[in-house]
């Protein structure tokens, strides 16, 4: 039976990305990756910690994560960490605009018993080339997260298997797992404004192994869509690497890479794409990859223009518990006439990987399934999956970014849907805003609450 981790982290970080780069749409890109390959605790001391992005934290730069430890009583602010560039032992420096914090990711890097966090700083310079982005690693020790040989990985990093160039966004997404079943959790990381070839924003993933010494670029991988065996093409502006996340599909030991990307589907643009790369012996391939849009079959909706499928936010967990990892998207899908309500769809997993077959399309107006379908909520905008009622189902807390709180326009919510030997439904739902009895301040205007949620080690 599959154990489902409960929530690990939450990223409270919203992207913005000017549209002068051609990327994504800011509402349907503020998708946090923190697919730890174990429980996110940073001190092993058993007790679940939490990290928080605050990437607009101003620093006199921009940027910052938090830390909150676990403790009897729960998560708790004493002995709670900040740390920036600027933090004792982190490398780099902060400047304006960096956007640390903007991903996140748990894994056991170098397989010691501690957690370590990857952080990602999508607009880090890399000497003089703007915005080409970088990783930042912190390692876990019996006295919690330190900057004390933590790591600093940018395209130029040795190994890394890329060159930095302008606007690449290095570190936009991140997922850790271990790919190659070896012991050692591995790190994902999305470039989705790399070039390839002649391909502007054709977007790529580099891959970096842990190993003893923790995360190196020895070995790494490098995949776009023009890598051999995975499906797509690469076309100007697709953006592969805009969302991330990982599990055991097929449930071969091996982890599997989700990949969104802002895909053209025939002549709707940016409706948006999955891929899927298998895990192997040797780390991931593209031999076996999948291709998933609402065009596939059995994959429900239709393709429409800024869609978001697979770029927004992707999450994933045995809903079902069937022993085989399931993965939901979010979709800025119009419901009926509702423009841009938002929607989720939910692939299962199988011994064959991902499948349409028995996928779901899950709304607000989804029966049982609190709120109401209503303009520009975004259903969808992010997404964390967890076993939340203890049930031994992985169940989903979904992102409404723009929902409507009485009178306050955008204040936010988060939905909550519990797993059932039929996948995740309605009945049982559950609807939180800042409102809900317990959940600390009060709703605002354009609160955005719910904007970004991760959740989620490993499954199996």
């Amino acid at each position: 039976m599959r154990r489902i981790t409960v929530v690990l982290v939450l990223v409270l970080a919203a992207a913005v990305w000017p549209a002068t780069r051609g990327l994504a749409d800011p509402s349907t890109t503020t998708q946090a990756a923190a697919n730890g390959s174990l429980q996110a605790d940073f001190d092993n001391d058993g007790f679940p910690d939490l990290a928080i992005g605050v990437v607009g934290e101003d620093v006199g730069t921009e940027g910052a994560v938090n830390v909150l430890y676990g403790s009897t009583g729960g998560l708790t602010g004493v002995g709670g960490q900040f740390f920036t560039q600027d933090s004792p032992g982190v490398p780099g420096a902060a400047e304006p605009d960096d956007g640390f914090g903007r991903a996140l990711a748990v894994g056991d890097f170098d397989r010691d018993g501690f957690a370590d966090l990857a952080v990602g700083v999508l607009d880090e310079d890399v000497g003089t080339i703007a915005d080409a982005g970088a990783v930042h690693v912190l390692y876990g020790t019996a006295g919690g997260l330190t900057g004390t040989g933590s790591q600093l990985f940018t395209q130029n990093s040795p190994g890394v298997g890329s060159a930095a160039e302008p606007d690449d966004s290095f570190g936009y997404a991140l997922a850790a797992r271990d790919f190659d079943s070896e012991g050692f959790a591995d790190l994902a990381i999305g470039a989705p404004g790399e070039d390839v070839g002649t391909l502007d924003r054709g977007g790529a993933v580099n891959i970096l192994p842990g190993s003893a010494g923790g995360l190196t670029g020895t070995g790494s991988q490098l995949f776009t869509q023009g890598t051999p065996g995975v499906p797509g093409g690469t076309e100007l502006g697709d953006n592969l690497g805009l969302a991330l996340t990982s599990d055991d599909f097929n449930s071969d030991s091996f982890a599997d890479l989700a990949i969104g990307s802002a895909e053209d589907v025939g002549t709707v643009e940016d409706a948006g794409a999955v891929n899927v790369l298998p895990g192997s012996a040797g780390g991931l391939t593209g031999t076996g990859s999948q291709l998933f849009t609402q065009n596939s079959p059995g994959v429900p909706g239709d393709p429409e223009e800024n869609d978001g499928f697979g770029f927004g936010a992707l999450a994933t967990g045995d809903f079902d518990r069937d022993s085989f990892a399931d993965l939901a998207i979010g979709v800025s899908e119009d419901v009926d006439t509702i423009s841009g309500a938002g929607t989720v769809v939910v692939l299962p997993g199988s011994a064959g990987g991902l499948t349409g077959t028995g996928s779901q399309l899950l709304t607000q107006d989804t029966p049982g399934v609190p709120g109401g379908a209503e303009l520009l909520d975004i259903f969808g905008s992010a997404l964390a999956s967890g076993d939340f009622n203890s049930d031994s189902f992985a169940d989903l807390a979904v992102g409404v970014l723009g929902e409507d709180v009485d009178t306050f326009q955008d204040a936010g919510a988060v939905n909550v849907l519990p797993g059932s030997a039929g996948g995740l439904t309605g009945v049982g739902g559950q609807l939180f805003t800042q409102d809900s009895p317990g959940v600390p301040d009060s709703v605002e205007f354009d609160d955005f609450f719910g904007n970004a949620l991760a959740a989620s080690g490993p499954s199996d």
